[in-house]
């Protein structure tokens, strides 16, 4: 049973209402948020006078920020209706930007990072599952799609343009912009959100926390920790395995990091109507396939340049066409069984994106300190497996 905003606020010719690419746009600017700073890296330790690697915990913060923030705090604001929990979210997200811009100390630059990822893991959490609301169900899967395309284009586009930005202007510059951009998002959602009586009751924060603990949704949620572990095993050090493993030269690493970007929206678009088509199951189904497919087929061929700029395209398509599936399957299980609960849920979606990035780069560094680079893609194309195991026990 659907709950939520009127038939008035949602989308009746079957279109996507434009409220839904304001999302996009959101996100667009949360993701560039994110990665830019892979890009400014240099540029910033430089300024504030401290060391690579202390700067690259900013990257780490923000998506402490947004592993916490998407489960734990859209659960506990279940009373807000999503218009205004939206807006909180993308305020935060635009002072923190804001503040990163005036930083002058690492330990204030993490702090404004840590508080603008909170934002972040919100807004994702409570957008994706609005964005169903707002349209037909037949629709449900391309609404996601939209929202997270945003966030999928900041990364095809995000570090290469950082690096370039870089190079003009100042990285505080740079993150002014990413707040000015987040103000308009603020303004977009003021303006075009329907004004639905969508919250809930105090209590029912407490309903929405124990939901995060029912086995079904934990089962969904690691069911994404296991395919993000398994590409980011891989993807964490595609570098020196297209370098050092491959015999790519180091100048097309970047040429190679857009392929992956530009085939991952690709991919989101697709999976977005494939779940649409097929249903959520089976959509999660083919990518998990085709992730355990290509990251055995990299271990195959990892000595080919020609077979690794298409299997590596073809990573990016699939890590991303499992945003919307896995993420129109969680809402969906959410709506048969804790129907107050789809935005907390989504938000444990999120949070299982993010801890499968972390988990994937500690196992595959792990891997590589053992057994070399070139295990990483086996290691990989059997935590895509797993994941498949588990989706059949658990349907």
């Amino acid at each position: 049973m659907r709950t939520g905003p009127t038939t008035e606020s949602t989308s009746q010719s079957g279109g996507i209402p434009l409220v839904i690419y304001v999302f996009a746009l959101s996100a667009f600017a949360l993701g560039f948020t994110e990665f830019v700073t892979i890009g400014l890296v240099s540029d910033i330790a430089a300024d504030l006078a401290v060391g690579v690697d202390q700067v690259g915990a900013a990257v780490a913060a923000y998506a402490l920020g947004a592993t916490i923030g998407a489960p734990i705090l859209t659960a506990l604001a279940a009373n807000w209706s999503r218009k205004h929990l939206l807006l909180a979210a993308m305020i935060v997200f635009t002072i923190g930007n804001f503040l990163v811009g005036l930083s002058g100390d690492l330990m204030s630059l993490l702090s404004a990072r840590f508080g603008s990822g909170l934002g972040h893991g919100v807004f994702l959490a409570v957008a994706s599952s609005a964005a169903t609301r707002l349209v037909a169900p037949q629709r449900a899967g391309s609404a996601v799609a939209v929202v997270f395309g945003g966030l999928t284009l900041a990364l095809a586009f995000g570090v290469p343009i950082g690096t370039f930005l870089g190079g003009v202007w100042t990285w505080q510059t740079i993150f002014m912009g990413v707040a000015i951009c987040g103000a308009i998002g603020v303004v977009g959602l003021a303006l075009l959100m329907p004004n639905a009586r969508d919250g809930g009751e105090a209590k029912d924060a407490l309903h929405n926390l124990l939901a995060l603990f029912d086995r079904r949704l934990l089962g969904a949620a690691f069911i994404t920790v296991l395919a993000y572990t398994g590409s980011f095993c891989l993807f964490s050090y595609i570098s020196p395995l297209l370098i050092e493993v491959t015999g790519m030269d180091a100048a097309w690493v970047s040429t190679m990091m857009l392929v992956y970007g530009v085939a991952a929206a690709v991919g989101n678009v697709v999976s977005g109507r494939m779940t649409d088509r097929f249903g959520p199951d089976k959509a999660v189904m083919i990518v998990l396939i085709g992730l355990a497919v290509v990251l055995a087929a990299i271990w195959a061929a990892v000595q080919s340049v020609a077979a690794m700029a298409v299997l590596i395209a073809a990573l990016g398509a699939l890590t991303y066409a499992a945003v919307p599936a896995m993420q129109a399957r969680v809402i969906g299980i959410t709506e048969r069984h804790a129907p107050k609960a789809l935005a907390a849920a989504a938000g444990l979606n999120i949070a299982g994106f993010n801890s499968g990035i972390a988990l994937g780069a500690v196992l595959g560094g792990w891997v590589v300190s053992n057994y070399g680079l070139t295990s990483i893609a086996v290691v990989g194309s059997v935590a895509a497996l797993l994941g498949l195991g588990f989706l059949r026990l658990t349907r």
